[in-house]
């Protein structure tokens, strides 16, 4: 295996046990702390986290165009220059820093009235405003050690020390439940936790001379060309985060139900959400190797990487996703009970966009690669405001099942450019060839699921019956995959050897 081999294989493997560990947890705590909390109140934390995610619109503009450079310079060896921009990173990530607890306060003390919450329930949400405002700062500078980390090649370390922070939140969980911690009690401690990580991060950063210090620098200069091409991607990144993080915000607005509702759009998003963070390992895997690729101006080698790594992300993202199809029922059920089984056809329909949408991550760092991404900056702006307006429309209608309607007007929208313009007039591919990678292993993996559920299996133990599905959907797909020749025998063992 070859060091690119080598090291997707060791980036990816690691992503998917912190993923699946944060899956689990998520699985663990949600119905706990909605019980304990409950739902109202658990809520809330859904509405604070939201509200200070999108504030975080930058980071995904800066964190692309950082990754670029930052890999093009240590390949270059040009460490004094990663230096100087990295510690001035820092100083632009402090300044967004203070102006985010700035908004955070003044919704903390000023916009209360724009959420339909009790007289009680606005001090609570108040004080996770503050306590998200103090923290600001450190989160926001962390993004510099994970930006300088993935430029180096070593995610895995990244995701060891993710595993750590997760292990330290389900410590937290029991605590909680333990101590009987207040709601404000608990999230100052999951703030904390999320943010101590800063330090080993630098630590092995700075192990790896990628930086000298803490100290923030002033070369505004250098630190425009990593600025200059992010404007692009933080234009792209305010119409992606709207879609995104103000679907619940629309629906805590328009609900004619009560703050409730979020509830229920937590319940989807917690269990479609470990396969949705699956596409942004992809994003940050490719991203360093797509620069390379485009610095070389291979055409042959680009083509190739676009079409073969369609492929095996669909693959693996077909063997992630269809099990939740599958057992999408039971899976509420296991996870928040029976009163929550009325959401699964839109949990169904979520995780079907999500595996149109995953699928196209090898092009899409391709297209960020080369820096062309005017035309992404309008496909997202357009795909955004018809998708928050499709939230707000049929949210009295569906509830929380609106948001699931929106995001996949959204993914139609935004797929539909990359298919009909990127691939062809940007990266010069074959659009029905990127499409012929994707949709062969997702008819396979629906003819096993079609199998599976006429099988119509029935335990008397739930979490039985879902792994015995799920087992027999995964030797019905390999199996189709083998004889169908879109895998060879050795080839799906390395896939295999590579989630280890």
């Amino acid at each position: 295996m070859d060091d690119t081999k080598k090291y997707v294989a060791k980036s990816f493997s690691w992503s998917i046990a912190a993923k699946m560990l944060n899956a689990l947890i998520q699985f663990i705590s949600v119905p706990l702390l909605l019980k304990y909390f409950g739902k109202e109140n658990f809520g809330l934390i859904t509405l604070a986290i939201s509200v200070n995610a999108y504030l975080s619109l930058l980071e995904m503009g800066v964190n692309i165009g950082a990754i670029k450079y930052f890999s093009e310079w240590i390949s270059q060896k040009n460490l004094k220059l990663l230096d100087s921009v990295a510690r001035t990173s820092i100083t632009f990530y402090g300044i967004i820093g203070i102006f985010n607890s700035a908004i955070l306060i003044i919704v903390a003390f000023w916009g209360m009235h724009f959420f339909h919450i009790s007289p009680g329930q606005d001090v609570i949400l108040r004080n996770l405003f503050l306590i998200l405002a103090v923290f600001s700062i450190i989160n926001w500078s962390t993004s510099v050690f994970n930006q300088l980390l993935t430029a180096n090649e070593r995610i895995y370390y990244i995701q060891q020390i993710n595993i750590l922070k997760n292990t330290l939140v389900l410590t937290l969980l029991g605590l909680t439940l333990y101590f009987k911690l207040s709601l404000s009690e608990y999230f100052t401690w999951f703030t904390l936790i999320n943010s101590i990580i800063i330090i080993p991060l630098y630590l092995n950063s700075k192990k790896h001379m990628l930086i000298r210090s803490l100290v923030p620098a002033f070369d505004w200069q250098n630190f425009g060309i990593v600025f200059k091409y992010s404007l692009a991607i933080i234009a792209m990144g305010i119409f992606q985060m709207s879609a995104s993080q103000l679907r619940p915000v629309v629906l805590s607005i328009f609900s004619i139900n009560g703050i409730g509702i979020l509830s229920d759009y937590r319940v989807m998003e917690t269990i479609s959400m470990f396969i949705v963070s699956i596409g942004g390992i992809f994003i940050s895997i490719f991203l360093p190797k797509t620069s390379k690729l485009l610095q070389e101006n291979n055409n042959e080698e680009i083509r190739h990487f676009a079409y073969t790594a369609t492929l095996y992300t669909s693959i693996i993202i077909v063997a992630l996703a269809m099990p939740f199809i599958l057992c999408g029922k039971e899976i509420i059920t296991l996870y928040v009970g029976s009163e929550y089984i009325h959401l699964t056809p839109w949990l169904i329909a979520w995780i079907f966009t999500i595996l149109f949408y995953l699928h196209n991550s090898p092009v899409a760092s391709l297209v960020l690669a080369t820096g062309k991404t005017r035309m992404l900056v309008y496909s997202s702006a357009i795909a955004s405001i018809v998708s928050l307006l499709t939230n707000a429309i049929f949210c009295s209608s569906f509830e929380a099942g609106s948001a699931v309607l929106g995001y996949a007007v959204y993914i139609a929208i935004q797929m539909s450019f990359y298919y009909f313009y990127f691939n062809n007039k940007v990266l010069k591919l074959k659009s029905w060839k990127v499409f012929k990678s994707f949709i062969i292993p997702a008819l396979l993996g629906s003819v096993a699921l079609l199998t599976v559920w006429l099988m119509n299996i029935q335990l008397s133990n739930m979490l039985l019956q879902v792994i015995l599905k799920s087992v027999i959907w995964v030797i019905l797909f390999c199996g189709l995959l083998v004889s169908s020749k879109v895998l060879s025998i050795q080839k799906l063992r390395t896939i295999i050897l590579s989630l280890k």
